[in-house]
């Protein structure tokens, strides 16, 4: 920008800013002479409490963002038999609801859902009632502990305000067992939140003051709506941005979700009819990666320890949820083709033939793979098995549930109903798949703690020696920096890992975590006196054990995520995202640049670690858990088993922020189905839904 146009730029900015003076300074003239002529008939004690309410008023408000499905016709169907004398509250609640925002809420309460998907069976109750688009329906499964919200596309909240209604008005109340509660906190909720949006109305009224009080409450009101209008654009800029980290969040989930599915259909695909006839699809798979590395590479720098302005957060949220469109349209675009290519419902004999041999070569390995873990257990200490300890009974319930769906299908082919067989097919070659990746993680874990206990003994003694290099240089005269507490952490962390070695159990790959951290300690003091190739011969003695932790650790997460990933958010995901993104930067600098290459295999091993306990969390305030998940018994058959079905997202159900989105499926359902090959895909209503 030249001088000229600066200082246009400036002038225009001044000449506003004098506007904005001038327009308040009038007001609060015209506030003052109504005020003189009216205070005689408002009265001096009343005016504080007015200007009061007024500035009350004008405060920002936050933004708030088995039965089968009935035809409800009441605003409450109490089939679990759990309001008792409470009805009429609720009912009056949702009166209020109505008179005085013109939205009716259905309440619906029965024992479960028919083990279908919960914004599914809410969806298709709304459906079947022929609910509008100022209706709203709320569903409760009482035994089985799930929920759902279900409104019109075009209902006048949007997705983020019914979740924050289901957040702080439904859920806490239903995990109390107050079922009534839930219900009058939906109605006050989606009141509370309308009128947030649409703001609060204004009457005024009072005899022969009545034109004076009026105006001078308007007069006011523009003077404090002035004052605080740069605030309330932070506030809607704020809640903006929140909204849009939410949107980024699910559309990382969903298309990791559409990703992995996809990949998994394509390896189906190739073992079927070759890599030929499934290149198209791997090719659009490979382009969805791509479009999905990059949102999580973005997602990392969010999160990382630089801030960044709300401009640019902005900006690279929206290019996050860009970039998952982008995959997920890709995806899409092959997804008819894919479906002709596989054809399930022309060869169901086939695959079922294909998926039941599966089933049965890999039942046997569960003795083999539990006498594998039982072994190393007694080697090692518990959290060094901690990411597959699961494993065998995780595997258990996959196979529990590809057997009873195996079954499905074989009766629906021999009914000659090819079509009805899709679904039960689709969804037990999901599950022995999955039920193969856990057993092998945990073969795998077994092996590479083993190497990692030989790596042991050379780590301690590559430790030692650059420990006497270091103390040497301590003692000599010439040498003027201290490197006492260096030396001091490196000795005592080596001491005690020996010390810890020789008492056994441990966890290998922690004890070498440690070992690294004292080298990192004494090359971080040694650096300065030591030249290139010195500090490269450092890092190469170093480097093998750091790939083999971080290689481990991303194996270990990548297993853990994969199979439990109905219930894991965005967080965890962009972690191994990146630490996969450091494994392979370190492999590819080892030989040229190992100092690098060290440096990237050890963020790598940090966020791999960080990345498990993201998805721990995500699972444990799912529920999913503690109903047939990860740790819980799941390896039993029935609903344990299909609840780790849930848990693997074997079979789609939202649990990670209410959306009730589901991807295309084959053939017939009733309730939650496989995926299949495509990207994340929604249709029907929408709303908010899952555990409580």
């Amino acid at each position: 920008m030249d001088g000229e146009e600066t200082a246009q730029g400036v002038s225009a900015c001044l000449g506003g800013r004098v506007r904005h003076i001038v327009g308040v300074l009038a007001l609060l003239v015209a506030v003052l002479c109504v005020g003189a002529l009216a205070f005689s008939s408002i009265g001096p004690a009343e005016m504080p409490a007015m200007v009061n309410h007024l500035l009350l008023s004008a405060e920002d408000k936050p933004p708030v963002a088995g039965d089968e499905p009935p035809a409800v016709t009441e605003t409450v169907t109490d089939r679990a038999g759990v309001l008792g004398g409470r009805t009429q509250e609720v009912q009056d609640a949702i009166a209020k609801l109505e008179n005085e925002h013109g939205v009716r809420l259905y309440a619906v309460y029965v024992d479960d859902f028919a083990g279908r998907n919960a914004t599914t069976w809410a969806d298709d109750t709304a459906q079947r009632s022929g609910l509008g688009r100022d209706d709203v329906l709320m569903a409760v499964a009482t035994t089985e502990r799930r929920y759902a919200l279900s409104a019109d596309t075009n209902f006048r909240l949007s997705d983020a305000q019914l979740n924050q209604v289901a957040r702080t008005s439904i859920v806490p109340a239903l995990r109390q067992g107050d079922w009534a509660g839930a219900a009058t906190g939906a109605a006050t909720g989606i009141g509370d939140a309308i009128a947030s949006t649409s703001g609060p109305g204004a009457t005024s009224s009072g005899g022969g003051k009545g034109f004076l009080i009026a105006l001078l409450v308007l007069l006011a009101a523009g003077v404090v709506g002035f004052l605080l209008l740069r605030r309330r654009r932070k506030a809607r800029e704020s809640a903006g941005l929140e909204a849009l980290e939410t949107k980024a969040g699910q559309a990382l989930v969903q298309t990791d979700d559409a990703v992995k599915t996809s990949e998994q259909e394509i390896g189906f695909a190739q073992a079927q009819f070759g890599d030929e006839a499934a290149k198209p699809f791997t090719e659009a798979l490979e382009y969805a990666r791509g479009e999905l590395g990059q949102a999580f590479r973005l997602r990392q720098r969010l999160d990382d320890e630089i801030p960044e302005d709300d401009e640019t957060r902005k900006r690279m949220l929206e290019e996050i949820v860009q970039r998952c469109e982008a995959a997920g349209t890709r995806l899409d675009a092959e997804s008819d083709a894919f479906d002709r290519l596989r054809d399930l419902e022309s060869q169901a004999p086939q695959v079922l033939g294909e998926v039941r041999q599966a089933y049965e070569e890999l039942t046997p390995k569960l003795a083999e793979v539990r006498a594998v873990l039982d072994d190393a257990a007694a080697r090692y200490a518990p959290s060094a098995l901690a990411p597959v300890e699961a494993g065998p009974t995780e595997a258990a319930g996959r196979l529990a549930f590809a057997s009873e769906h195996l079954g499905k299908a074989a009766a629906a082919i021999e009914a000659g109903d090819n079509s009805k067989a899709v679904v039960p097919l689709l969804a037990a070659q999901s599950a022995v798949g999955q039920a193969r990746q856990l057993l092998e993680a945990v073969t795998r874990r077994s092996e590479e703690l083993g190497e990692a206990a030989a790596g042991l003994k050379p780590a301690l003694e590559h430790v030692a020696a650059n420990l006497s290099a270091a103390k040497a240089m301590a003692a000599d005269e010439r040498f003027t920096t201290d490197l006492s507490s260096q030396i001091a952490f490196a000795e005592s962390t080596a001491t005690q890992v020996a010390t810890d070695v020789a008492a056994g159990p441990v966890d290998p790959i922690a004890q070498l975590r440690r070992v690294e951290e004292a080298q990192r300690a004494l090359d971080g003091a040694l650096s300065g006196v030591r030249d290139r190739q010195a500090r490269e011969q450092q890092a190469r003695g170093l480097l093998d054990q750091a790939l083999l932790a971080a290689r481990s650790e991303i194996g270990a997460a990548g297993d853990f995520i994969t199979t439990n990933r109905g219930a894991v958010g965005s967080t965890a995901r962009t972690r191994l995202a990146e630490a996969r993104r450091l494994l392979d930067q370190a492999a590819a600098q080892a030989g040229a640049d190992p100092v690098n290459a060290l440096a990237a295999a050890q963020g790598a091993d940090t966020l791999a670690v960080e990345a498990v306990r993201h998805a721990r969390d995500d699972i444990d305030s799912s529920g999913l858990a503690l109903r047939g998940g990860a740790g819980a018994g799941g390896g039993g058959g029935g609903a344990g088993a299909a609840m780790g079905a849930v848990l693997g997202g074997i079979l789609i159900e939202s649990m990670m922020g209410g959306a009730s989105g589901r991807r295309r499926t084959r053939g017939r359902t009733a309730g939650p189905a496989p995926g299949s090959f495509g990207g994340a895909r929604t249709r029907g209503r929408r709303g908010a839904g899952g555990g409580f």
